[in-house]
């Protein structure tokens, strides 16, 4: 059970200040009755830790307490106090807060045994708006299928990508079709430089280079030959000597049943009949989602509330360790100030609709009266059970995590509910 026990209704008194967005602005004063009780309670958790020569650990007499730990006292009666104070409040004005209500202003000095203490702090709670234009929502429909053009750039895909690279025939030029295998060394301003130097470089003579020198110097040589060329690089001048080793044509297998089987299939229709199921299931699997990304920017769009900003920058803050931890090898304390702000930036939009959604969700779901039931988590759990409980081991699992996560699971379900809802009422182009 939590130290931190609401004050009593007498004890506290209470008033809203203003409210600004979903900000809510609370004055507070907690009476002399409850500093004192504060002060009380704070002198016996500190006895239960307190140490003196003489004494056993939390057998310090109450009033050596007082003499020798009055700051420590101090202190923890503050804590009680405020912490007390702020939930009497929050009752008092029957606020629902989505983060811990902050302190705004308070004099700490004059935080005193026996006196009534006053301060400010701000509450956020949960927007409040009366969702619309969410019937009715225009939605243009991606194709389920692959279209047959999709298909063969596929196929084209998979014969690119089991290409294979042969020599030349002699007495072959390097042209703008071929790949080049060359061996250079270089020098920066008449010095020899290991790092313009290459053994075996392959260039793919249909592709830019990082070193366009290069591949205009060996335009038109055979396997064989060799060429000097120049090169600037800022105000140095690069110096280098290049030989062709090979010349190598790009080969394309042909589609047919012989490449089906190197693939592992029988035939070549087999083949194709495999890249069109999987690029249908991408196409519908696709469509699906920029079905819902239509109904999801539509509500943004037309439900433009305030948002409780401590949320948004609890999620952004959270959103940024996630980022740097799975996406980067950064640590949040590595960043300055400037490429974490610029993190942020980029961050807080998504954050921000993401958070927006789940208010309009949950506004849609209240107003329709679409909950998810008992009996739908139940089916959820046994859609599980069939599909993944191959034992009685695995079956204890499942009924646990589901048992252990139902709130979770019942509130993914309602979601999923409204959108099937929003999907049903869309009218689709």
């Amino acid at each position: 059970m939590s130290i931190f026990k609401t004050a009593a209704a007498d004890e506290v008194k209470t008033k809203q200040l203003s409210k600004e967005g979903c900000r809510i602005n609370v004055s507070v004063e907690a009476t002399p009755q409850l500093i004192t009780k504060s002060f009380q309670n704070a002198a016996v958790q500190v006895q239960a830790r307190a140490q003196m020569q003489g004494f056993r650990t939390g057998k310090v007499p109450l009033d050596l307490v007082k003499q020798n730990f009055a700051a420590n006292i101090k202190e923890r009666a503050l804590d009680l106090a405020i912490r007390s104070a702020i939930a009497a409040a929050v009752e008092q004005l029957q606020l629902a807060p989505v983060t811990v209500p902050a302190l705004t202003k308070a004099d700490f000095a004059s935080f005193n045994d026996g006196q009534s203490f006053s301060f400010e702090l701000a509450v956020d709670v949960a927007p409040e708006f009366d969702v619309k234009d969410y019937k009715g929502i225009p939605i243009t429909k991606k194709p389920e299928t692959a279209s047959e053009e999709e298909v063969k750039a596929r196929l084209d895909l998979i014969l690119q990508n089991n290409a294979r690279l042969e020599s030349a025939s002699e007495g072959a030029v390097v042209d703008e079709k071929v790949y080049a295998a060359v061996q250079y060394t270089g020098k920066r301003n008449g010095k020899d430089d290991a790092k313009l130097s290459a053994d075996n470089e392959l260039i793919d003579m249909s592709a830019p280079q990082t070193l366009p020198e290069l591949a205009k110097a060996v335009l038109g040589m055979k396997k064989g030959e060799s060429k000097d060329f120049e090169a600037k690089e800022g105000e140095d001048t690069l110096s280098f000597h290049v030989t062709v080793e090979d010349i190598k044509n790009k080969v394309v297998p042909v589609l047919d049943d012989s490449f089906a089987k190197d693939m592992g299939f029988e035939t070549l229709d087999a083949l194709k009949k495999q890249v069109q199921d999987s690029m249908n299931a991408e196409a519908k699997e696709n469509s699906q989602r920029d079905f819902t990304h239509q109904i999801e920017d539509h509500l943004v769009k037309m439900n433009n509330f305030p948002l409780p900003q401590t949320l948004v920058d609890e999620y952004t803050n959270s959103s940024l360790e996630n980022f740097l931890r799975n996406v980067t090898q950064l640590k949040p304390g590595q960043l300055n100030e400037e490429q974490r702000k610029g993190f942020e930036e980029r961050i807080r939009p998504t954050v921000e609709k993401d958070l927006r959604i789940g208010y309009i969700i949950h506004a849609i779901a209240k107003k329709e009266n679409l909950q998810a039931s008992e009996a739908d988590w139940q089916a959820e759990l046994d859609k599980s059970l069939t599909a993944n409980a191959k034992n009685k081991e695995d079956e204890k699992k499942i009924r646990a995590f589901f048992q252990e996560r139902k709130d979770h699971i019942l509130a993914t379900l309602n979601e999923r509910k409204v959108f099937d809802f929003l999907k049903k009422e869309a009218v689709v182009k």
